[in-house]
This record gives C-alpha cells, sequence and structure tokens, in this order.
C-alpha cells in the first residue's frame, strides 16, 4: 500500500506540471470549505478564514515576483496536502526568501 501511495505521489504531479507551469495567477481554493475542515464548528474558523483571504490578497499582489519553478513546486506541495493559500504563500517565501509584503 505504501507503495502505491508513493508512486501516486510521484505520477500524479509530474502529469500536472505543464499546467501548472502555465499558471500566471494564483490557484483557486476553497476558503470556507478549507477552514470548514480544518477547525470543524469552533470558532476558530473566523481566523481561519481571516488569515486565508489576507494570504490570497498577498498572493495575488506578489504571484509573479516567484519563479515559475518556485510556483510549480510550492503547488505541487500543496496537493499533497490540504489546499491553503497560508501554505502556498509560505512555501513560496520559504523557497524564494522573499518575506512580508515587498511590494
Amino acid at each position: 500500500m505504501r507503495i502505491l501511495i508513493f508512486s501516486l505521489a510521484v505520477v500524479v504531479p509530474a502529469f500536472a506540471i505543464d499546467r501548472v507551469g502555465a499558471a500566471d495567477e494564483p490557484p483557486v481554493f476553497d476558503i470556507a470549505r478549507n477552514c470548514k475542515e480544518e477547525t470543524g464548528t469552533s470558532g476558530i474558523g473566523r481566523n481561519c478564514t481571516t488569515d486565508e483571504a489576507e494570504a490570497k490578497s498577498q498572493l495575488a499582489k506578489r504571484w509573479s515576483s516567484f519563479s515559475a519553478s518556485q510556483k510549480n513546486g510550492c503547488i505541487i506541495e500543496g496537493r499533497i496536502g490540504e489546499s491553503s493559500y497560508v501554505e502556498l504563500l509560505t512555501c513560496l517565501e520559504m523557497a524564494s526568501g522573499k518575506f512580508g509584503d515587498k511590494k
């Protein structure tokens, strides 16, 4: 079973690279669904929604400052786990060394 999961984790992103490379804008995630799944019915969901919306805004402003390889790597990494603007932005900042809003 572990071999099957590992194989899928390697093969599936390989087919997605061409489609990811063409992205001129950040991917679209369902913030409400992701936050609901993450927090359940607790009141923490409002913080999650606010953080995700802010990260989405930052990504929209800074998307062109990241290289295609950084974008591809972080989008593919995000597809393995949960799709999150906060996680995508953090990954891109770590990959590029560009932290915070510099624009």
